[in-house]
């Protein structure tokens, strides 16, 4: 009777130790998407800068920063775009656990909102803001048919979402104009 309990015993131990790995495994996981995730972001406000920019003659559209922003534990990070005093400012941050469905629908790994505004808007105390979402179980399948994950936008005014695109961060700039 004894024996078969230290045998239970040994046998939990062996089952938290595979719990645990599992565990570090998702977290590690989640981790490196994470980094991944703030790099396709940065890559979509790029491209749109560039292509806005290569239509300009005088005024550039700047991004800061110019390259991929390094993405830690915490992820607290911020991306800004900026012509002639329109701005449109993205801050990053993970959620407090790995994934959440506290502030959207769809799971996430990574939240923030994207602010936009100009002086006139920042006169009248008007700041315009929509959450971002990445949600990894979103976007294209890849070849074995898991999901890459895509930034999602919430705009809690009219209860629209959809694709973080350059077409999405061109319809926020046309507000600013």
């Amino acid at each position: 009777m004894a024996e078969d309990r230290f045998q239970r015993l040994a046998h939990k131990i062996e089952t938290l130790r595979r719990k645990d790995d599992a565990a570090a495994h998702r977290r590690h996981e989640i981790l490196a998407q994470r980094g991944v995730a703030v790099s396709r972001l940065h890559a979509i406000c790029t491209q749109f800068v560039a292509r806005i920019n290569t239509m300009l003659k005088d005024d550039q559209l700047d991004i800061v920063p110019t390259e991929p922003p390094e993405c830690v534990d915490d992820c607290n990070l911020q991306i800004m775009m900026n012509v002639r005093g329109r701005i449109l400012l993205i801050n990053l941050e993970a959620p407090a656990s790995l994934a959440s469905t506290d502030n959207f629908r769809k799971p996430y790994i990574l939240q923030g909102e994207v602010r936009f505004f100009n002086q006139e808007l920042l006169d009248e105390a008007l700041v315009e803001e929509h959450g971002l979402f990445f949600c990894p179980g979103e976007g294209i399948k890849d070849a074995q048919g898991h999901r890459q994950g895509a930034w999602l936008y919430w705009n809690a005014r009219n209860y629209k979402s959809g694709p973080v695109d350059e077409d999405y961060l061109a319809g926020l700039m046309e507000q600013l104009m």
